[in-house]
């Protein structure tokens, strides 16, 4: 007999297992006894072989395989316990979706908003119709879809865009009808109607159409509804997916669903290029798919595990480096966009990948960056400028070598250790769950792909460019489209809150009543059944739905970290949209539960057909439990409905019509940039087209032109130097220069004042608020103009200054004066005409409001979303409120001019003005109820009614508004202060008995001692840090005030008032001022006494110490104008000592550097610059700070060089010298290294 060949017989060794003995003897054309003999020699071989294998196997090994892989209960397979028989849609299936869509479509429809909505509704929309670019992360397949519903025929194109929200929204609710009647009708025999099927699939499908965040995102164009769909589309591949797994479960090869896991894996890309909220949705549809694919291939692969596990310990770690990477560098940092020398942004994928190598400093670099995350923190700008790799390679570099070793690692398991190990390439689960991941991965990146539409559509200049990103060329690119990708511009709303396990208490109940807001407490009544019945009927679906719920809605959560404020859960609350759909599922068996339940046949529902006609039919019990069904429905409706029915919201257009129509032509109009104020301007003056004649731009360039240049580029340091000189060159312009908002600094860029038009500001010169008050008073004095410049320019207004706006108004015609070359100070001004107005027919303020759009009752807006409340609050009320502020205040003045007259110069009576006040303060009083109607869950809202309660001396109403805000938010700690204020004032007052002293006192401490217990619970920071921290001292501060008070009460005080008026010295008024201030701090008391001490001082010594204390109590309060006067007035005591003086001296200058009266201070620091003391050092460092604050920093400079050359030798003998020479070196480090950012 012919004998084998070492090739032939490595030939039948690779085949023996899939070839038969005739087909190998026909291959080889050898006999066939010949190999059945070698085939049996083989398996012999391996026979013993595996013997040997089994008796070396150690317990370790032993006891994996007993608790993972072998059933305890049976002995057959586990694909076989927990089969399934997949449910098969039919047509009344499809009849029934299609009325889930029809239903909620036309509840959508009927509820659209008309026209623009408020927040990102107008850019959004904006974006799609030019097919531009939109706020970050861009958007860009939203952009893309509804762009095609701009092209519906009728309807604004703000009302059509809505549209496709609404569409969008009822579509998925087709997808979470076939959800729900695929997992409620698993293991049915039929396919037909059956009432518990069908019916709950319908209603679960309607209770998610009307829950509370479906139904208000379908109603406006935003990219939620068009998310959620995405969510439902894949949750429903993942139910086929699912399926079918389990229906392959016998194969002979192992099964794993390719084409659902690759169509999963490319809708979760697209839809990452739609929202961010598609993250954590990831964490459960990965968990279920390994999980399932383990239980049911799991008896297929129990030999030989070590390897298995091996490569599941690699390939995780590998990819948590991956991931770490990404975050730790890419997500995080990549926003800063430094390329050093050295390294071009054209570089390759391949110069990223092994560059570092050939540098071992770039490698050190990366590692201990990974190993410390302080590394990062306070020296992270620096490093990024290091002539070495910038963040962005770092993080390419991780993230792309970690994917590529988890490839090679995946590549040599399965073509090499598989392989040695002799393991069944067919039954191998880890290589083949590995390839499905990364088809999954693969396909995702098609999806991602999307987003590339941005950086091209940037080319194209569209008009709305959100993030310029034409700018940049290569690596640079890359690295602007991941800052947009990633919201960079934005930050996080994380915060410092310490969280408990995870998340803060405040957090955790944030979420509950998210999920409670959806469909009320009734929908506790769905909630709670379902869970009971979907862990009865499909475990699968039941852990997946819990998991899914809570690990979506906690990890969310976590890495948001909001503060637990009303107006940030608002935006944060449509971020848990998708954990609603899984809310949803479990709702979906509750209802199946009551169905159930109520008929009473719940053991026939999974028997055969024989015994299943009573179910497919309605009975008695089915139609009990609708009607129960419907009963709990229909408030959930109504409720939701007057929340989300926003048919008659003009609100956001109404708006930007009214800003729009109170500027005049040709006129160049700034916002500040918020949402509401930017996005509406865009889309009225781009795509409708009005408006042409207006310049308008946003304050970030996000939008408009971009008028400060790239602040991705623009050193932070300069951005106030080119906003005052942008600013600056507008106004000198000739046109008219309206802001949205009073801008801060305006006196910075000269002498010009706001002026209020509704709801605009014009900026206009100071000489015209002469007029402004001129009209009202019609006769002033120059000195009285000299205050009212002081008010609106924050500094002194000089006589020469003054000198030319007075002849130019006469000029102009529009005052007059007995003088026409020199003023004093009580000389009279007359009023002869106002200015030219923008709109001649709008004379007043009020006139501007009368003819304003504002539809909606009140009941109909305090029902609308947070940010269309918001128009009404922030941009209506308050502004009005401002306004009776402003005209309450000017008939006070009137009142104070008047004195002992009767009739005031412009012909008003002391009554007549008492009344206009009281009349005033009523419709002020009106506004404010209408903001708490209105803003009934706004904390801006109450704190604004109890500042403006304060204002007035109304304590009692502060007290409810603040205890209402700390009820709203615990963690605004200026309520705590302002309510414990209250009581203070309360105690303070001279109606307050004794007896009801203690108690507002006691009710003060309690208050405080709330907020410090907030403070611990809500601080995430140590001991040592919380006590440096400047609310903590402030809490603790207030705290030992109140103490105080209440160790010194008001009798007792009195008491001692009384003892100092009998003994009528200044020694006496002396020590009750001295008690009062220090015991109890009330300031108005010690003034008092301070003044009658002043009256009985007998010599200059006395003096001099009264007026002191005077003039710092004066500053104290903020009466700058008195505690200069007494200064002044003690200057010129004769014979004053030298160092009283001078610390007389020290004392005004420092209120003048406050007051930013630089000029008057620098004239009295000059005196002691040339002294080489303490009071030298003190007049050189002063000098210093007011150049900087002055942004003279090179004079800043040159004053610390001379501060450092003549100081130096007295830093070893003075500890103030010392501390000042330190904090002077610090400067002039930060003034050089600001200098060498300069802008060239």
């Amino acid at each position: 007999m012919a004998k084998l060949s070492h090739l032939e017989k490595e030939y039948i060794k690779a085949n023996h297992k899939n070839k038969t003995a005739e087909e190998l003897s026909k291959k080889l054309e050898k006999d066939k006894e010949l190999i059945e003999e070698y085939v049996k020699e083989l398996q012999n071989k391996q026979s013993k072989k595996n013997n040997k294998n089994e008796k070396k196997e150690n317990k370790a090994i032993n006891t994996i395989k007993k608790m993972f892989f072998e059933d305890k209960e049976k002995s057959e397979p586990i694909y076989k316990k927990y089969s399934i028989k997949p449910y098969r849609l039919s047509k009344i299936d499809f009849i029934f979706a299609s009325i889930s869509f029809l239903f909620a479509f036309f509840l959508y429809l009927f509820t659209l908003t008309p026209s623009l909505s408020a927040g990102d509704n107008g850019e959004l929309t904006t974006a799609a119709y030019f097919l531009g670019v939109g706020h970050a992360p861009g958007y860009p397949f939203y952009t893309l879809m509804s762009k095609l519903f701009t092209y519906i025929p009728f309807g604004n194109i703000a009302w059509r865009t809505n549209l496709f929200s609404g569409t969008c929204a009822a579509i998925s609710t087709i997808f979470f009808y076939l959800i729900m009647a695929k997992v409620l009708g698993q293991n049915r025999i039929e396919r037909g109607f059956s009432p518990v099927v069908q019916i709950p699939a319908l209603l679960s499908s309607i209770v998610f159409a009307i829950s509370d965040n479906m139904w208000a995102q379908a109603t406006m164009a935003e990219v939620y509804s068009l998310n959620i769909l995405q969510i439902a589309s894949m949750l429903l591949i993942l139910v086929y997916w699912y399926e079918a797994v389990w229906k392959h479960a016998n194969d002979n090869i192992a099964y794993y669903g390719s084409k659902y896991l690759m169509a999963f894996g490319f809708l979760y890309g697209v839809a990452l290029a739609n929202h961010h909220v598609t993250l954590p949705f990831a964490f459960a549809p990965l968990l279920f798919i390994g999980i399932v694919l383990f239980l049911v291939h799991k008896d297929r692969y129990i030999e030989h595990i070590e390897t298995s596990f091996i490569s599941i310990f690699v390939f995780l770690f590998l990819l948590f480096i991956g991931g770490f990477g990404y975050y730790r560098f890419i997500m995080n940092y990549e926003a800063y966009l430094y390329f050093p020398a050295g390294v071009s942004s054209n570089d390759s994928i391949f110069s990223i990948l092994f560059k570092p190598f050939s540098d071992m400093n770039i490698m050190s670099d990366i590692f201990t960056a990974l190993a410390n995350g302080s590394y990062l923190r306070p020296d992270m700008i620096q490093n990024l400028k290091a002539p070495f790799y910038p963040t962005l390679y770092k993080g390419m570099f991780l993230v792309l070598w970690a994917l590529f070793l988890v490839l090679i690692w995946c590549l040599v398991y399965r073509y090499f250790l598989c392989k040695i190990d002799k393991f069944n390439k067919d039954n191998d689960f880890i290589t083949g769950i590995s390839i499905e991941y990364y088809k999954m991965l693969l396909m995702l990146a098609v999806g991602v792909i999307i987003y590339a539409y941005m950086p091209i559509r940037a080319r194209a200049l569209p008009p709305l460019n959100w993030g310029q990103l034409n700018e940049p060329s290569g690596w640079e690119n890359l690295s602007y489209l991941f800052s947009m990708i990633h919201r960079k511009q934005y930050g996080t709303s994380g915060n410092d809150i310490a969280a408990v396990f995870i998340l803060h208490p405040e957090q955790v109940s944030a979420l509950i009543n998210i999920f409670k807001t959806q469909l009320t407490r009734l929908g506790l009544l769905f909630l709670i059944p379902g869970l009971f019945q979907i862990f009865k009927k499909n475990k699968f679906i039941g852990i997946f739905s819990v998991f899914g719920l809570l690990s979506f809605s906690i990890s969310l959560m976590a890495y948001t970290n909001p503060p637990p404020s009303v107006r940030t859960l608002s935006f944060v609350e449509v971020f848990f949209l998708p954990a609603t759909l899984y809310m949803m599922v479990i709702i979906g068996f509750g209802i199946q539960w009551y169905i159930e339940y109520f008929n009473g046949n719940i053991k026939n529902v999974f028997k055969k057909p024989s015994k299943e006609e009573n179910i497919n039919s309605f009975r008695v019990g089915h139609i009990i439990s609708l009607a129960i069904i419907l009963i709990i429905l229909i408030p959930i409706f109504i409720n939701n409905l007057s929340r989300n029915n926003n048919s008659k919201d003009f609100s956001n257009h109404d708006y930007s019509y009214n800003m729009m129509n109170s500027i005049p032509d040709n006129a160049i109009f700034a916002t500040e940039g918020g949402d509401n104020q930017v996005f509406g301007l865009v889309y009225y003056t781009m795509v409708e087209r009005r408006r042409p004649d207006l310049k308008i731009y946003d304050q970030k360039g996000n939008v408009f032109e971009r008028i400060y240049g790239n602040l991705m580029k623009t050193d932070g340091r300069w951005l106030g130097d080119i906003s005052d000189a942008v600013d600056k060159d507008f106004i000198e312009s000739g046109r008219p220069y309206y802001m949205a908002w009073r801008r801060e600094g305006l006196h910075r860029l000269g002498d010009y004042y706001f002026k209020a038009y509704g709801l605009v500001f014009k900026v206009q010169p100071i000489k015209y608020a002469l007029v402004d008050e001129l009209e009202f008073f019609k006769s002033l004095t120059i000195n009285d103009y000299k205050n009212i410049a002081k008010e609106h320019l924050k500094r002194n207004y000089e006589d020469s200054k003054i000198a030319a706006d007075i002849k130019a108004l006469l000029d102009e015609g529009l005052i007059s004066t007995q003088r026409k070359d020199k003023y004093n100070g009580n000389e009279e001004i007359e009023f002869i005409k106002m200015y030219e107005l923008p709109f001649p027919e709008l004379k007043t303020e009020e006139d501007y409001w009368n003819t304003y759009i504002m539809q909606g009752t009140e009941e109909e807006i305090s029902n609308y979303d947070f940010l269309t409340r918001e128009i009404f609050i922030s941009s209506y009320s308050l502004a009005k409120i401002d306004m009776y502020n402003r005209k309450i205040k000017t008939y006070n003045k009137l009142l104070e001019y008047m004195g002992n007259d009767n009739i005031a110069k412009n012909g008003i009576t002391k009554n007549e003005a008492n009344e206009k006040i009281e009349e005033l303060k009523k419709l002020k009083r009106e506004e404010e109820d209408k903001m708490l109607k209105i803003g009934f869950d706004m904390s801006n809202v109450y704190f604004s009614v109890g500042n403006q309660a304060i204002i007035d001396g109304n304590y009692e109403r502060a007290v409810v508004m603040y205890e209402e805000l700390i009820r709203l938010e615990k963690l605004i700690y200026p309520a705590y202060f302002n309510l414990a204020a209250s009581y203070e004032y309360l105690a303070r007052s001279k109606e307050t008995p004794y007896e009801k002293e203690a108690e507002y006192l006691n009710k003060a401490k309690e208050v405080l001692e709330r907020a410090e217990k907030t403070f611990h619970r809500g601080r995430d920071i140590g001991n040592a840090a919380r006590e440096k921290n400047q609310t903590y001292q402030q809490i603790k501060q207030f705290i030992q005030r109140i103490e105080s008070q209440i160790r010194t009460p008001k009798s007792q005080v009195d008491a001692m008032k009384e003892q100092a008026a009998i003994e009528n010295s200044f020694e006496s008024y002396s020590a009750y001022a001295n008690y009062v201030y220090q015991n109890r701090q009330d300031i108005e008391e010690t003034l008092w006494a301070k003044k009658e001490a002043k009256n009985r001082a007998k010599n200059t010594e006395q003096i001099f110490s009264v007026n002191k204390d005077l003039a710092i109590l004066y500053a104290n309060t903020g009466d700058i104008d008195s505690s200069v006067n007494i200064l002044n007035e003690t200057l010129k005591i004769p014979n004053l000592k030298k160092e009283d003086k001078s610390s007389l001296e020290f004392d005004l200058a420092n209120i003048y550097l406050n007051q930013k009266m630089y000029n008057q201070a620098t004239d009295i620091y000059s005196k002691y610059t040339n002294e080489l003391t303490q009071d030298g050092a003190f007049a050189l460092y002063a000098i210093g700070h007011m150049y900087i604050e002055q942004n003279k920093v090179i004079e800043a400079l040159n004053i610390y060089n001379d501060f450092k050359s003549r100081m130096s030798p007295l830093t070893s003998t003075n500890q103030l010298i010392a501390n000042l020479y330190q904090d002077v070196e610090s400067r002039r480090v930060q003034i050089m290294q600001y200098l060498a950012s300069m802008p060239r």
